[in-house]
């Protein structure tokens, strides 16, 4: 636990340092016992809780042993990932099914995607899935239009059984789908608390 606060303190000097001079502005008047409850609280946060959208190179340099093994790799083109008309098990819900197809669709042909994280190694440690060499699996952010950051769980129908999505805590929400050897799907829509397998329904 110390080794992930040092590194967090050194995140926040890292970027805080490096964006002062782009985002600098007056700083109001901040009383020390007000601010550092906050800021301890942040320290305290276990490392799968921490979610900073940054650029790759700063979160490389800011937290190492969070991205060592989380590398990203060369996106691979796959036809087995070129989507159809929905999914088996069917999901009941068409805003999210529509966002899956064109996730899917870049991802098939390595289009750019919007998050650094995009296409990082998934390792599995929830055991979610099948157990797999390492870089097996690959993660990519699930954006459903219409929720926004604060927005509460959800209800999601797929295969007649109803799961809860997680609460949008960020903008890129608890979403993902993570894609083992190029071709097999599975939606985690909680952060990683649960998933389902999907096939691809042509």
């Amino acid at each position: 636990m110390k080794k992930i606060k040092i590194n967090l303190l050194l995140a926040a000097a890292v970027v805080l340092g490096g964006l002062s001079s782009i985002y600098a502005a007056p700083a109001a008047p901040v009383k020390d016992e007000g601010s550092k409850p906050a800021f301890e609280n942040l320290i305290q946060l276990p490392a799968a809780q921490v979610e900073l959208d940054l650029p790759a190179p700063v979160m490389r340099a800011a937290f190492p042993e969070l991205t060592a093994d989380r590398a990203t790799p060369a996106c691979v083109p796959s036809q087995a990932l070129v989507p159809g008309t929905g999914f088996s098990p069917k999901i009941e819900d068409p805003v999210r099914v529509k966002a899956m197809i064109e996730l899917l669709a870049k991802i098939a042909v390595c289009k750019p995607l919007p998050y650094s994280q995009d296409g990082i190694i998934n390792n599995n440690k929830e055991g979610l899935m099948p157990q797999a060499p390492k870089g097996f699996y690959k993660e990519y952010t699930l954006i459903v239009p219409g929720r926004k950051t604060g927005d509460a769980p959800e209800p999601i129908v797929i295969g007649g059984k109803t799961y809860m999505s997680g609460a949008m805590l960020s903008t890129r929400g608890p979403e993902r789908l993570i894609i083992g050897g190029g071709k097999e799907i599975y939606y985690t829509m909680d952060h990683y608390k649960s998933s389902v397998h999907l096939t691809i329904v042509k």
